[in-house]
């Protein structure tokens, strides 16, 4: 599965999301771990529909998440309940009033930055946020050129099937890669018992490479303390899928 999937809109119910990642763990052992060590309060940017809320709350430290879109934010609250604190902000810039001593960006959500301009404005508000002693993690997937230039208009499958409404499903994808941008199109189609709709859903993701994080990071006042290239905690190389960055105020 390659993207973010939590922005989905391509399944008519606001659950949509949660249903996708139903089977989606693989970042919670190290968010959790880290969590644990350095104690909150804790921020969440782009929390979506509080998938990794619970997994905070559980560990007896006070969570802050922080979305666009209202309508997750409303899922979140009716899981976790007044256990958690949600507020509808933009990761591109925010100004909470509060440091954190853990701050993170889950699963390919810094993606959703557009722009260098967008991407350095996040990073510097994660700085601003960030006690001194704080630790701020961010994962995201290194480029593939295998997946950005696929076949052009051919549909691939974003998600491995999942129930739904009951139907299998699962979510078709193509995609347009800009050059110069480093501008990532998709549109998603859902795909019931082996049938397409016509409805199309259309997202857009910004790739970075390793060497621009280090970049961003470094302008931004951050200090990458590891570079790891899977969630097992294995060190970032030629051969990994992800980058994933721990990093404290320089």
């Amino acid at each position: 599965m390659y993207g973010d999937h939590r922005d989905l809109h391509s399944v008519p119910t606001r659950r949509s999301s949660d249903l996708i990642h139903q089977n989606y763990s693989w970042d919670k052992d190290l968010i959790a771990s880290i969590a644990d060590r350095v104690g909150g309060p804790v921020l969440e940017l782009a929390a979506g529909t509080g998938r990794l809320a619970e997994l905070i709350i559980d560990l007896g430290l006070d969570y802050t998440g922080i979305d666009t879109s209202n309508e997750f934010l409303n899922i979140a609250i009716e899981k976790v309940g007044n256990r958690a604190t949600f507020l509808q902000d933009d990761m591109r810039q925010f100004d909470l009033g509060q440091q954190f001593n853990f701050i993170f960006i889950g699963f390919n959500s810094f993606l959703h930055n557009l722009t260098d301009h967008d991407a350095s404005r996040c990073l510097q508000s994660v700085h601003n946020h960030l006690t001194d002693v704080g630790t701020f993690l961010v994962s995201i997937f290194i480029p593939d050129l295998s997946f950005l230039y696929r076949e052009d208009g051919k549909l691939y499958p974003a998600t491995s099937h999942f129930n739904f409404d009951g139907g299998r499903c699962r979510i078709m994808e193509t995609n347009e890669f800009d050059d110069v941008t480093q501008i990532n199109k998709l549109s998603w189609r859902l795909e019931r018992n082996g049938e397409l709709e016509t409805t199309k859903y259309q997202h857009s993701m910004r790739m970075f490479y390793p060497h621009m994080m280090d970049i961003l990071l470094s302008d931004a006042g951050l200090e990458i303390k590891e570079k790891l290239g899977d969630y097992d905690g294995s060190p970032m190389d030629e051969e990994s899928g992800m980058q994933i960055y721990v990093c404290t105020k320089a």
